[in-house]
């Protein structure tokens, strides 16, 4: 039987930007990524438990969507590169689509904060770059 799995190779994350109210949302590819990690999301748990409880008893709170990780090339001439940095800065509720290999491709929307954002420098590497967007609401999938 062979497998359905998907190469990870061709993987997109894009960071849209708004223009004027009237403007559609554009979306720009985040370059040089070599790796994506989650979302990792996650949800509270609610003891509902009673005197009657046999054994623990709950019910699921609010979903987390938690965080994803992109580690990259940095560039710091790179515009959008920028644009992450001034986020993370300014603290900017930013959108962002994750764009899956499969066909038809598979995306996820979600918004959400630059956490941090940080580079390292090695002897025989590439400058480093590594950022955690903090998902704020619900993914959605298109």
């Amino acid at each position: 039987m062979s497998s359905s799995a998907l190469e990870a190779q061709g993987m997109v994350i894009q960071r849209g930007a708004v223009g004027s109210p009237e403007s559609p949302l554009t979306y720009t590819t985040i370059p040089e990524v070599t790796s994506i990690s989650g979302p990792d999301g996650s949800a509270s748990e609610i003891d509902v438990s009673d005197l009657s409880s046999t054994a623990k008893e709950f019910r699921m709170g609010l979903k987390d969507s938690g965080s994803v990780t992109l580690e990259f090339m940095y560039i710091p001439g790179n515009t959008v590169h920028a644009n992450l940095r001034s986020d993370w800065s300014a603290r900017t509720l930013t959108p962002f689509k994750l764009i899956f290999t499969d066909s038809p491709q598979t995306v996820w929307y979600f918004n959400g904060y630059v956490q941090n954002f940080s580079t390292s420098a090695a002897v025989d590497a590439a400058l480093a770059g590594s950022m955690t967007i903090r998902i704020s609401g619900d993914i959605t999938e298109a």
